[in-house]
Parts: C-alpha cells; structure tokens; sequence
C-alpha cells in the first residue's frame, strides 16, 4: 500500500497542508485547553460567513467542513452571496510552494476580520478532500497546527489518516475561545 504524507506550512499569516517541511504559525494568544502548545490565531468578534467558490461540486464539502465547526460554537454560516462572505474558499493552486492548501486569516488586535482559503484541485478527487476543507477552515477560525495526530489541525496527512471531522480536542479548544 503506497502511503502519502504531507506536512503543513505557515508563512506570514498563512497556514495550510503542504509537502515539504514545517514553519512555525504566526500567532496571537496561546488557548489554555489546546491540544498543543501552538499559539491561537486570533477569534471573530461577527459571524464568519463563508462563500464556496469551487464550483458547488461535492468533493470539498464546505457547507459540512462549515456545520462540523459550528459545533464548536463558532458563530460561522455558509451564504451563496459571495459579497456578504468575510471567508472565501476557492479551489485553486496555493501560493505557499508545494501545499496544497492554505489560510490566510486577517486579523487586526488579536480579532480576525476576513479569510481566503485555497484548496487545491487536484485533490477535489481525493478523499482528503473534505479534510483539507475542515483543516484550513481551522486556520480561518484562529486555529494553529496541532501537534496531536488524532486532531483535524495535526500538520500532517495520509491518505490512510485522513479525518472527515474536527475531534473533540479540536471542537474543545476552538470552543474555549468563543464561549
């Protein structure tokens, strides 16, 4: 069985599943019950309203990425009106070399105002697909790079491990920041 592994790149405010080495996440504050000892992103003082611009195909999943997040009680929604969305995911090539997605939130005073997602097309066909959604929408929430290989932010992938919904760790610590 030929086993894929992927390592996840941060660079100045970007985070995403890539090939190659680890960089440290660029970060705000540390959460107190994170599964790592990876500093927090930042958290959304609005609702995050996310626009799927891939095509509306199923492959990625965002509006169930999107649902699987609001458990946390992240006040996040999906809309088909790209101009009301403050997060945009679209299925096309990261400029971070060699990743296969990213995240890059903005933010301003430890508060994230708006987050472009890019997830590569190459694996809408895979069944990581949904995964890579879950994953950089984490980074969209605040969330950094676990170090936990059972959470859905762990910086690697395969395609025997891959994770069709955050953990209870994950849902816990992105919790603890909007509760």
């Amino acid at each position: 069985m030929k086993r894929i592994v992927l390592v996840a790149l941060a660079a100045a405010g970007a985070a995403g599943i890539a090939l190659g080495a680890a960089a440290p996440s660029q970060a705000a504050k540390p959460a107190p019950t994170a599964p790592t000892a990876a500093p927090y992103l930042g958290r959304w003082a609005t609702q995050a309203v996310v626009y799927d611009s891939t095509g509306g195909g199923n492959w990625f999943r965002i509006a169930e990425a999107v649902g699987e997040w609001r458990t946390s009680g992240w006040n996040v929604v999906t809309t088909s009106d790209p101009a009301r969305a403050n997060i945009t995911v679209v299925a096309e090539d990261s400029s971070i070399f060699g990743a296969i997605g990213d995240a890059s939130p903005v933010s301003s005073g430890g508060v994230i105002t708006s987050c472009t997602v890019h997830l590569a097309p190459s694996w809408a066909t895979l069944t990581g697909g949904q995964q890579l959604a879950i994953h950089e929408l984490g980074h969209c929430g605040g969330l950094p790079h676990s170090t936990s290989s059972r959470s859905a932010m762990y910086s690697y992938t395969s395609s025997s491990s891959t994770l069709s919904s955050p953990t209870r760790d994950d849902l816990k610590w992105m919790a603890g920041n909007y509760r």
